[in-house]
């Protein structure tokens, strides 16, 4: 199983999602994003504390991808993809 900690709110997750998932099909429901049909991934999410620096909150979530019906080559892609989709520009 992979595990992200990821900073980002809930609704940043959906807003993005669409970008990392592509064609596939997807659904929330409650703390599970549920990507895909027969085959895909299941992403359970858990709000974690937020980062604090000074007064600046950064909010943050861990997100568990279990993998259902896909190979190994098929997995490293989807979070290849997914990664892209929530990479942030830095210096």
């Amino acid at each position: 199983m992979t595990v992200k900690d990821m900073a980002l709110t809930r609704a940043d997750l959906l807003r993005l999602l669409p970008g990392a998932v592509g064609a596939l099909p997807w659904r929330a429901e409650a703390d599970t994003i549920r990507i895909g049909a027969e085959a895909g991934a299941d992403l359970h999410i858990e709000p974690l504390p937020p980062c604090r620096f000074g007064p600046v909150e950064i909010p943050r979530l861990r997100v568990s991808f279990a993998f259902r019906g896909w190979d190994e080559a098929e997995q490293r892609a989807f979070l290849a993809r997914f990664d892209r989709a929530f990479q942030r520009g830095g210096g």
